[in-house]
């Protein structure tokens, strides 16, 4: 592997136990500060972590197509606190999924939001997105990525309650914050493409959690049968009315759900 002589950036907030947070392509971490500010401050000390290339951490360059995955998990696991909850949305998600295999006695439980185990669908896998979407998607960026992201940034809101006036102001939000490099949204789309992760989930020993939108257009909501048929054991939340991203349409109702997980333990009252 090429020599990773970087850090990936940081930044924490908050009293409590440690819940760390990764966030999705195309995004940085700043998308989820207010809502962790607001909602996850009181009971947790929230570390939000940029992934490569995105945000304020800087790209890998000159990594071979089968390095990058090993890379990436070396620099978020350098990043995260010794004793930690962990929460990925999307892309965030699949690295997550694949630190809590990697690092049991690092991570104490699993919270992944609009993801899945593989995002790209197959004859034995319906629930992703169609392989010509992600190639056009590969393509888009080389071209034009600003133009891509903004189609990306309204298609995850697609469907959710209010989604007209969501999609405005999370568009505003996102053109005012620093564009991700080429070099990861490249590598970010490789690893969407790539990874699958449905034979070692039921290996996941930590609890876990897997919130959905119920009307996500990248990750439908079907995908709760091959998630229990991957992980029998884990639990499951539908937000309601939520497209791909719930902790932005539906912050309150995200939030309460994976505080329930984390804190009590289950998805009750």
């Amino acid at each position: 592997m090429a020599n990773i002589k970087t850090h990936l950036y940081t930044e924490s907030f908050g009293q409590g136990p440690s819940l760390s947070l990764i966030h999705g392509w195309g995004a940085e971490s700043a998308v989820w500060r207010d809502w962790a500010e607001t909602y996850l401050s009181a009971n947790f000390k929230v570390t939000l972590i940029d992934l490569p290339g995105f945000g304020q951490s800087p790209p890998l360059k000159n990594l071979h197509q089968d390095e990058v995955n090993q890379a990436w998990l070396a620099l978020i696991a350098e990043a995260l606190p010794e004793q930690t909850y962990l929460l990925g949305w999307s892309l965030g998600g699949l690295m997550a999924q694949q630190l809590a295999l990697r690092f049991p006695n690092k991570v104490k439980k699993l919270a992944c939001i609009a993801s899945t185990p593989r995002f790209i669908q197959a004859d034995d896998w319906r629930y992703g997105v169609s392989m010509p979407l992600i190639a056009d998607f590969v393509k888009a960026v080389g071209l034009d990525s600003a133009a891509l992201l903004n189609r990306f940034w309204k298609l995850q809101l697609q469907g959710s309650d209010g989604g007209r006036r969501l999609i405005k102001h999370f568009v505003d939000q996102m053109k005012h914050r620093q564009l991700p490099s080429i070099s990861g949204l490249q590598q970010g789309l490789q690893l969407l493409r790539d990874v699958d992760l449905r034979s070692s989930l039921i290996d996941i020993q930590v609890p876990s959690l897997w919130l959905l939108g119920e009307k996500d257009p990248l990750v439908p909501l079907a995908v709760t049968q091959g998630l229990l048929q991957c992980q029998p054991t884990a639990s499951i939340a539908v937000i309601e009315g939520a497209a791909h991203v719930p902790f932005y349409s539906h912050p309150e109702q995200t939030a309460d759900a994976l505080i329930h997980f984390l804190i009590e333990g289950s998805l009750e009252d």
